[in-house]
């Protein structure tokens, strides 16, 4: 339970670092471009990687790790492309929650066919009602977010 909890805990802190990350892009995006805002924070977050690679890193025993597969080395694609459409949509009307709100249906949706289908060697988990009702939920808060502001 504890293990569960700490998981969820890391879990939060990785969505306030999402808002912070797209936050800090979408400013920086607005004085350069989207294109080398993504540039600059891939950079960053390269340099940042290799650090706690090193301070990290594990006994690095080759000989005994299984072969990845050569789709797997392109996973920081996406991450470009959401740093640079998310940094278009935040400085639009939608605005920083209205973005993460709609990133986050989109994640929703695209994780239940993953894990509906067993994508990416994700474990088969069926999309039921229960799963698809939260985030019909989420989806109707993202619109009133989006939709619903009132000028105070």
């Amino acid at each position: 339970m504890l293990r569960q909890s700490g998981l969820a805990l890391v879990a939060i802190f990785s969505g306030l670092l999402l808002a912070l990350m797209i936050s800090v892009n979408a400013e920086l995006a607005d004085t350069t471009s989207a294109f080398q805002a993504s540039w600059i924070a891939h950079g960053v977050g390269g340099i940042t990687a290799l650090l706690l690679y090193c301070v990290f890193k594990e006994n690095d025993d080759r000989a005994n790790r299984p072969e990845i597969k050569k789709q797997y080395w392109f996973g920081g694609v996406p991450g470009a492309l959401t740093v640079v459409f998310s940094s278009m949509t935040v400085q639009s009307y939608i605005g920083l929650t209205g973005t993460l709100a709609l990133a986050l249906i989109g994640q929703f949706l695209f994780s239940l066919i993953i894990e509906h289908f067993g994508l990416l060697n994700q474990p088969k988990t069926k999309a039921t009602v229960a799963n698809l009702l939260p985030t019909l939920l989420v989806a109707t808060g993202a619109m009133l977010i989006i939709y619903g502001r009132v000028e105070m």
